[in-house]
């Protein structure tokens, strides 16, 4: 299953400006089999994507995106945000216990930007850019049950850094858009191993690690990265 993990819609996310009902068609088109709703203010409901999929075919997994204490969190196979989401390790303490799948969102964003190091993850961890050994070490990715190295609203190098980190550590990893628009949708993908019919059984397949990242399936160029046996080249530009 082909499926985009960070999409933004008019329904939950207000600096977004792509409608459920295009999202729908242009995913179709592009040969994603489902979205993942990462919105940043509303948790659908189950009732709300059946009203709005219907008979389409296409499947809308609900989640969202959680600002961290360091960075942003997608949240898979939650019913809605709680006070303790901000805090890493108690969101993560919160998904063991519920079985929801945390992932790493653009994890290094800004972190190859010129002037101060805006990339929260590696400045509060005193971790360099260009250090990709320690910032593999870096504790907070205990945390987390994959890394999203594939953003299509990232940088290269910010992006290529963590496939490099997810590559260290062997770590699972996804691919999303992070579309707040039709523009770039399915520029990042993640392939599902499995055929989840909810949130939770996606969380599940997450967490298990049957997943890796695409890129480019947008503009019909889909290639995956391995980061968890051996390693292939990153061959891609976003």
């Amino acid at each position: 299953m082909l499926l985009d993990l960070h999409v933004h819609t008019t329904r939950g996310s207000g600096d977004s400006s792509l409608r459920p009902e295009e999202l729908i068609e242009e995913a179709i088109r592009l040969g994603l089999d489902g979205v993942c709703l990462t919105e940043h203010t509303h948790s659908w409901t189950n009732e709300e994507i059946e009203q709005v999929v219907g008979e389409t075919g296409i499947r809308f997994f609900r989640a969202l995106e959680v600002e961290t204490d360091v960075g942003h969190a997608l949240v898979i196979g939650e019913n809605g945000y709680h006070s303790d989401m901000r805090k890493l390790p108690l969101l993560g303490e919160r998904a063991s216990k519920s079985g929801s799948a945390i992932v790493l969102a653009h994890p290094f964003r800004h972190l190859h930007a010129p002037g101060p190091q805006r990339c929260i993850l590696t400045r509060d961890a005193g971790v360099e850019p260009g250090d990709q050994n320690a910032a593999a070490e870096i504790p907070a990715l205990d945390h987390a049950h994959a890394l999203e190295i594939v953003n299509g609203a990232t940088p290269e190098a910010d992006n290529r850094f963590a496939l490099d980190v997810a590559r260290l550590r062997a770590m699972p990893s996804t691919g999303g858009s992070d579309a707040h628009s039709m523009h770039g949708l399915a520029s990042g993908v993640t392939e599902i191993d499995g055929d989840p019919r909810n949130s939770s059984e996606l969380a599940e397949i997450i967490r298990a690690g049957d997943i890796k990242a695409g890129v480019d399936l947008h503009v019909g160029r889909l290639q995956f990265m391995e980061t968890q046996g051996d390693a292939g080249n990153w061959q891609a530009s976003l």
